[in-house]
């Protein structure tokens, strides 16, 4: 069914209208698809050509909306979303008011608040209510963006991993078994995920996952090298192909100035090659878990070759 789509300013004023193709209505909720026809559009976080899908999705009980865009041949290019009031739909026409703060997040679950000063120069003119609600659907909007991009990431993963038949398991210390929930999280995750070894303590590092005494003595727990043999040591005690490790302080004890609170190492060790990156973060335990898990996730769909390219290089 075709809808006519009306994205309108803060006094319900149509600014831009084009057309579309519902795809699914849900209770409150309604999925369209559109065309992108406005021709090449270069902006400093994506580039939008004739032809690129937009799928749209508008909610009539939330102050947000999130459009996924992929290129004409379902490449996934990011999502950018709008803090806007509910949406008004009457089943040929829907209309959506624009409050001008945006959330970019790219095909790498990268993402940046857009426009922040356009929403406080309109922000006046928003009831409290309204501008709570505004405020509100950020963090809203943020944790749905970081859902989708995290079940893209997992299909990636999955798809790459059963292209070479390869296995993968997981050794997490700082994550806490945060990491294997997100990757089975996937239906079908059995055919390729084998398990995972949570090693909180350093004598369950030495003695499930190999790790040395010396990297333990001279580098610490939390270290690049620890990270590495906890990632190698899971491949060889449960037989998989790829391991991935977490190593590092959540917070909020424990960090020294060396290691501060929030530096986390993750690992990836595969037939082919080990890898390993440093991160600090700077949020509380569970933001900083999340954001661990997120960069292992990252870290994998970095290192695990995609199936056509490495069909190409055969």
């Amino acid at each position: 069914m075709t809808v006519h789509i009306h994205k309108c300013d803060l006094a319900g004023r149509w600014q831009y209208n084009y057309t579309g193709e519902v795809v699914r209505r849900e209770g409150d909720t309604v999925v369209i698809r559109a065309l992108w026809t406005r021709g090449m559009m270069a902006l400093p976080y994506v580039t939008l050509e004739d032809g690129d899908v937009f799928e749209e999705v508008f909610y009539l009980d939330r102050w947000y909306n999130i459009f996924e865009i992929r290129t004409p041949q379902g490449r996934l290019k990011g999502w950018y979303a709008n803090v806007t009031r509910p949406a008004r739909f009457d089943g040929l026409h829907l209309d959506w008011d624009d409050l001008k703060l945006d959330v970019w997040m790219n095909e790498r679950g990268e993402s940046v608040v857009l426009d922040e000063d356009e929403f406080a120069a309109l922000e006046h003119e928003l009831s409290l209510v309204e501008r709570a609600s505004a405020r509100g659907a950020l963090d809203q909007l943020m944790a749905e963006l970081h859902g989708r991009w995290r079940a893209h990431a997992n299909q990636q993963i999955a798809e790459r991993l059963q292209a070479r038949s390869w296995t993968l398991a997981t050794a997490e210390s700082c994550t806490g078994g945060l990491l294997g929930d997100v990757i089975t999280d996937r239906a079908g995750s059995s055919t390729y995920f084998v398990g995972g070894v949570i090693a909180y303590s350093n004598a369950v590092k030495q003695r499930l996952l190999g790790v040395r005494s010396e990297t333990l003595e001279r580098e610490g727990a939390v270290s690049a090298t620890c990270a590495l043999e906890m990632a190698r040591g899971v491949r060889d005690a449960l037989r998989a192909d790829v391991g991935v490790g977490t190593t590092g302080i959540a917070g909020p004890g424990g960090g020294t100035p060396s290691k501060p609170v929030g530096t986390v190492y993750v690992s990836v060790s595969t037939p082919e090659g080990e890898w390993v990156m440093q991160h600090c973060w700077r949020g509380d335990r569970l933001v900083n878990k999340r954001a661990t898990v997120d960069a292992a996730l990252r870290l994998l769909l970095d290192v695990l070759p995609e199936p056509d390219a490495r069909e190409a290089a055969c």
